[in-house]
């Protein structure tokens, strides 16, 4: 089920005591879909939400540090860090989707942080990723 598929962009300021995601303005193509209800009733996801974002080539990257990037996501969508699949996709690389791995390591006040890690997606996911952009081609 689709949640969100466009642009998603940011004007680099601060509003409402949360950071920008980055300090000048930019913006990402965002697919994000929910795999809650397509699964049969013996299969549940331990992480029901798949975000698939791409460089649209205006403004900064959030591929060095994506972990703003994805909390300004789960704030704006109402989503857990924890239960979404991220996926950056390279478009022309031969490994085309990259999996984005957020690990918490510690807590100061409300705020968590984190630990990022980059790898290929492995095949599982491949095929999670595919049907869920295949699903939301249909759904238009």
């Amino acid at each position: 089920m689709k949640i969100f598929n466009g642009k998603y962009s940011w004007d680099g300021k601060k509003h409402d005591n949360q950071e920008p995601i980055a300090w000048f303005p930019g913006a990402y193509n965002l697919k994000i879909i929910s795999l809650t209800g397509t699964e049969s009733s013996k299969v549940r996801y331990l992480k029901p939400y798949v975000c698939v974002f791409s460089a649209t080539g205006e403004g900064v990257s959030v591929s060095a540090n994506p972990e703003k990037f994805a909390k300004h996501i789960c704030s704006d969508f109402s989503m857990d860090i924890d239960k979404v699949l991220w996926v950056e996709d390279l478009q022309n690389d031969p490994d085309r989707f990259e999996i984005v791995v957020f690990t918490r390591t510690s807590k100061l006040g409300d705020s968590f942080f984190y630990h990022v890690e980059k790898r290929r997606a492995i095949t599982g996911e491949v095929q999670i990723i595919e049907k869920a952009l295949a699903g939301l081609q249909t759904s238009q």
